[in-house]
């Protein structure tokens, strides 16, 4: 120390004791932060390395660092900082080895904090990102991308990510929707750049994710409803088969059909691709109802209904010949409607028989002359409403 100074020191030691230390002249700083992009609620560690001799030429202006060059200013130089956005904690710091260490804490607001440390004469500054400003993309994603006809619900998921596509920790996101409701419209994402809401909806909807100027959307779609059609024909009569037409809808695709034909019988078609025939025999008459249940993929249901009126069944009979010598053959023909399904023919022919089952057609004789009345019923196959036929013939000796 030269001898003035040391002579001042020694007359204002007291004063001399309380100087902060700072650098000297030609002191170079290195100001480094262990983050490049800060959470909004989070904070990264600056360090500012200060070495001394490292510049050539006069002031921080204009200077140049000669590599290589210089020593770590003494222990308990004084820096202090600042910054822009966020805090500084503490503000000042004292180096240690050259090194002096604060920590940058955001405040919750996004944007890129200038942080500056300076000592003595010499001066440099830094740039961290925080928040969303370091945002560049926003990936979304939906699972389900693509929901039943009746709607439902799914999980939107937008990924938030830097320009080397890194997940970005602690970066607000909104969330908006064209249709339908979301469990939250905000949110922070986390430690992987993740951010999550539910979509509700009963209709095609995009859902937009923002965080800072990057936006990002998905669109979830809605599956064609369970669509089935039914073709009835305009008439059925009891006992004859009646032919219905199951049609899935365009774009449907159908695991189970089942049939209900409004008179408490129903039959299973399974899995239907194309227009499918189905056959019903009614057993009473009336106006049915009928009506087809699909079931898709993924639990989805769709109906349709027809109605159909139902006739009885008809019977006619024919007697040949109606006039007949006694002990000659009389040929009795029962017609029932067309297409019916007879299970029997309970005759009675009015000779003391009582009824006899046969077929459609019989042959009698009678061994003596009168008048003789004949019926007959057609027993539906399954049961059901029977059909009567009557007629007389005559005996003549």
């Amino acid at each position: 120390m030269p001898f003035t100074v040391a002579i001042a020191c020694g007359l204002l030691a007291a004063s001399c004791n309380k100087m902060p230390l700072v650098a000297p002249t030609g002191t170079a700083i290195v100001l480094m932060a262990d983050a490049e992009t800060v959470p909004v609620d989070g904070g990264t560690t600056i360090t500012a390395v200060l070495i001394e001799g490292a510049l050539t030429g006069s002031g921080t202006d204009g200077s140049t660092t000669a590599a290589g060059t210089g020593t770590p200013v003494h222990n308990g130089t004084v820096v202090t900082f600042t910054t822009t956005l966020g805090r500084i904690e503490p503000a000042e710091a004292k180096t240690t080895a050259g090194r002096a260490t604060v920590r940058l804490v955001a405040d919750g607001r996004s944007g890129i904090a200038t942080v500056t440390a300076f000592s003595g004469g010499a001066g440099q500054t830094l740039e961290v990102t925080i928040g969303a400003a370091a945002v560049r993309y926003v990936a979304m994603t939906a699972e389900p991308q693509s929901l039943p006809g009746t709607g439902g619900s799914t999980t939107i998921t937008a990924r938030i990510e830097d320009t080397h596509g890194n997940g970005l920790n602690g970066v607000p996101v909104t969330f908006s929707t064209t249709k339908g409701s979301l469990s939250r419209t905000s949110g922070v994402s986390n430690s992987a750049g993740l951010v999550t809401t539910t979509l509700t909806t009963t209709q095609e909807a995009i859902v937009t994710a923002s965080a800072g100027s990057a936006i990002g959307d998905v669109t979830v779609t809605i599956k064609p409803r369970t669509a089935v059609a039914i073709s009835a024909p305009a008439s059925a009569t009891v006992a004859v088969p009646a032919t219905f037409v199951i049609t899935p809808g365009a774009e449907s695709v159908l695991t189970n059909v089942v049939v209900s034909f409004g008179d408490g019988q129903s039959q299973a078609l399974g899995e239907i691709t194309a227009a499918t025939q189905v056959a019903h025999v009614f057993r009473t008459p009336g106006v049915a109802t009928i009506t087809a249940t699909a079931t898709d993929s993924e639990g989805g249901t769709g109906t349709a209904t027809a109605q159909v009126a139902v006739a009885p069944l008809q019977l006619s009979l024919a007697v040949s010949p109606s006039t007949v010598q006694a002990n000659s053959l009389v040929t009795f023909t029962a017609t029932p409607s067309a297409g019916a399904v007879i299970e029997r023919y309970e005759w009675n022919f009015n000779d003391g028989r009582g009824t006899v089952i046969t077929g459609p057609i019989a042959y009698v004789a009678y061994p003596s002359s009168g008048s003789r009345p004949v019926s007959v019923r057609a027993i539906p196959l399954g049961g059901g409403t029977p059909a009567e036929a009557t007629a007389v013939v005559n005996v003549v000796n």
